[in-house]
């Protein structure tokens, strides 16, 4: 949905340097360890797919798939100028997945959000992790955000980020109904985790400047439906002018939710 222009990749950038640590937790908690064979699904730029490198180590091996060949370029340039070696970026289509062999681990970032079915999704992906392997999705529940006392500039931009989604298709539920999408794929009821990126005060620098890029990202489309005029909102302004409102209420602007959730494939019973 957001593209794949230079601008969008480096807010990718700065916006995985921010969540890096929750995505991390996940992949730790759920068990992605050394030498392991992991499946990161709409890997993008490569973030989740480096992460997880990390962890299963050079025994290990880390395959990212994408459908956006230019986010695939920048992955694999950014592996060769790590000399990343036990990590490799495919084209793929999540609706026609094939692979010669099976993975230890399937894992993903904001990806299901944006599958016309996140179950069905999932349910064709499953067969690619072996049984008794993990699946582990971090995904967002943009219903969370709110601002006590109310920041106007921040509620505003996150409910027309919101609106600009909803618009497309795409679930802006989707963390929230993960509990439900695994059971629907066939998989155990996950365990399930929920963190946000919150600001206070006039230290709300990170936040601010995460959902200003958010909203110079979908700016066009919030144009296009109408919901704000153009020249209306200023994203070069929008960091400052949302610190600066939190300052003076002394509020807390708190983020969209970050949902973890992880199970694990059914072993096949014995005969």
């Amino acid at each position: 949905m957001f593209g794949h222009s230079e601008r969008e990749l480096q807010r990718l950038a700065d916006q995985a340097v921010v969540i890096e640590p929750i995505t991390r937790e996940l992949l730790v908690d759920a068990g992605v360890s050394s030498g392991m064979r992991v499946l990161d699904v709409g890997t993008g730029r490569g973030d989740v797919a480096f992460l997880a490198a990390e962890l299963v180590g050079g025994d290990g091996m880390v395959v990212g798939v994408d459908r956006a060949p230019d986010a695939l370029a920048v992955a694999r340039e950014r592996a060769e100028a790590r000399s990343v070696h036990n990590v490799s970026f495919e084209q793929l289509d999540l609706a026609q997945p094939a692979f010669d062999s099976s993975f230890d681990a399937l894992i993903g970032r904001y990806v299901l959000e944006f599958q016309r079915d996140p179950v069905e999704t999932l349910t064709r992906l499953l067969p690619c992790v072996r049984p008794g392997g993990i699946v582990a999705f971090h995904e967002i529940d943009w219903a969370g955000y709110r601002s006590v006392p109310p920041v106007a500039t921040w509620d505003r931009c996150c409910d027309l980020v919101i609106q600009s989604i909803a618009a497309t298709g795409a679930d802006t539920q989707v963390g929230a109904r993960l509990p439900s999408i695994f059971a629907a794929a066939g998989l155990a009821a996950p365990t399930i985790r929920l963190e946000a990126v919150i600001g206070a005060g006039a230290n709300s620098h990170e936040a601010a400047y995460r959902l200003a890029g958010l909203v110079r990202t979908v700016l066009p489309s919030l144009e296009e439906l109408g919901l704000v005029a153009p020249g209306e909102l200023d994203p070069d302004a929008l960091t400052a002018q949302i610190v600066d409102e939190a300052a003076a209420s002394g509020s807390s602007v708190v983020g969209w939710s970050e949902v973890r959730a992880w199970s694990r494939v059914e072993r096949v019973a014995p005969f």
